[in-house]
């Protein structure tokens, strides 16, 4: 028990030094390029793709802060934002990164720019940050305001701002909600039924007292928000007691909103993207991406063969986009007809041992991903000990007997039931080496 507590614990040590089991929070693809980008919520990890998704470089700086959101404007200039109201900024595609503000608030949990100078920030508790020298690469307290919105009717227990979205410099809207909290000393779960906001401004949003209330939602929490002109826009969301998801629309600025059907399967939203006025993804819990074609008249679900939530959507083009979520990172180049787990280490095979003297042993998993049955092909001229399969957590599914040289996996667990479909990794161990592969079941 004791050697397997002990190889659980390294497996899972290897997996988030590795950025696999991170928690991905936010991603960003410049504008019609492929180039994109994801940060880390729990480790403050900043990863780099030049054809998005494919190859990754890490491009981390130093900062006991955590990251929630990235945006770039285009292929240079970029924001990220963070805990504790952090927000970094690069002029270079992230080669340098600066400091411009800190203590905005408890997070900058989006981070949205109209241009190279003018942007703003969704920082919870009632309050929006907002910078006219967002190019600035020299740390001032005077580079983001905060606008603190009045009560009422914005509450600063409840009115956590999560998304935001102009269409020009005066111009925007925000939506909030508040995720369900569990106070220990009360006893019970806060801010259930429905804490959702949305609110427009047509001065620039620096004036807290010039923001109106549109909405107020005692049902849905709302996350994102996007407006294609002064008058359509989109928000979604959820109910936090069912955990479905919402996604209503607009056709008058924000005054009214109706609620656009999607598919029941569908699970709490947390972000939206639009391309151009036509094509749209909305993400969200047990791995729901939607996607609409036809300006968000209808949304059909699109296949991530994961169950965790995603938090964040972003594309370059119709057909270039990067969805960040909790322990991944997915990619596609055709529009979401196929996603794909990115590789976040930027290698295929790890040895968890560096000092061993054993570097060239290998193994070949295939078809991968698979959907019946995969194969393990060893190299015969090792003695390679049992094959361990783990789920993403650490948690040993199976274990199969090493006595051939070609091993199948029909996708069950230990005690014969189907596993659920999702990321697994495979371990096999020579000596004191331990080889592991990502292998990907779409059951």
């Amino acid at each position: 028990m004791e050697k397997r507590i002990m190889s659980v614990c390294l497996l899972l040590t290897m997996l988030i030094s590795i950025g696999w089991a991170a928690n991905w929070r936010g991603t960003a693809v410049a504008p019609n390029t492929q180039s994109g980008w994801a940060v880390a919520l729990d480790t403050g990890l900043v990863k780099y793709s030049p054809d998005c998704g494919l190859n990754w470089v890490d491009q981390s700086f130093v900062t006991p802060r955590y990251f929630f959101d990235i945006f770039f404007l285009n292929s240079q200039k970029g924001w990220i934002g963070g805990n504790e109201g952090f927000i970094f900024y690069t002029p270079n595609a992230g080669q340098n990164w600066y400091r411009q503000a800190m203590g905005l608030s408890k997070w900058a949990a989006r981070v949205f720019f109209i241009n190279d100078t003018v942007g703003w920030a969704a920082c919870g508790e009632a309050i929006v940050a907002k910078t006219v020298s967002g190019s600035e690469t020299t740390y001032s307290f005077s580079t983001w305001d905060q606008a603190f919105l009045p009560n009422p009717p914005f509450s600063a227990d409840s009115c956590d701002i999560y998304g935001i979205h102009f269409i020009d410099e005066n111009r925007g809207w925000f939506c909030a909600g508040r995720y369900p909290e569990y106070d220990a000393v009360a006893g019970e779960t806060l801010y259930t039924k429905g804490q959702g906001y949305i609110a427009r401004t047509t001065d620039g949003g620096a004036n807290p007292l010039t923001w109106q209330l549109l909405r107020r939602d005692t049902i849905y929490d709302f996350f994102d928000i996007h407006f294609i002109d002064s008058l359509h826009g989109w928000v979604v969301g959820g109910n936090d007691r069912t955990m479905s998801a919402v996604i209503m629309k607009t056709q008058d600025g924000g005054l009214n909103w109706q609620s656009v059907t999607i598919p029941t399967q569908a699970k709490y939203l947390r972000g939206l993207k639009f391309i151009g006025s036509t094509h749209a993804w909305a993400v969200g819990r047990n791995g729901t991406i939607l996607h609409t074609s036809n300006s968000g008249n209808t949304w059909v679900m699109q296949q991530s063969y994961i169950d965790t939530t995603l938090f964040d959507v972003d594309f370059g083009d119709t057909l270039h986009g990067l969805i960040a979520g909790n322990g991944y990172v997915l990619y596609t180049h055709n529009g979401g007809a196929n996603w794909h787990f990115a590789n976040m280490a930027g290698i295929e095979e790890m040895v968890t041992n560096p000092l061993s003297q054993i570097t060239n042993i290998s193994f070949q998993a295939a078809p991968n991903p698979f959907r019946n049955e995969i194969r393990f092909i060893l190299d015969n001229s090792y003695a390679y000990r049992d094959i361990s399969i783990y789920d993403v957590y650490g948690s040993l599914v199976k274990t199969i007997p090493n006595s051939k040289q070609v091993i199948k996996w029909n996708g069950t667990n230990a005690a014969g039931k189907l596993v659920s479909p999702g990321v697994y990794f495979v371990s096999v161990k020579q000596g004191n080496t331990n080889i592991v592969k990502r292998i990907v079941f779409q059951k």
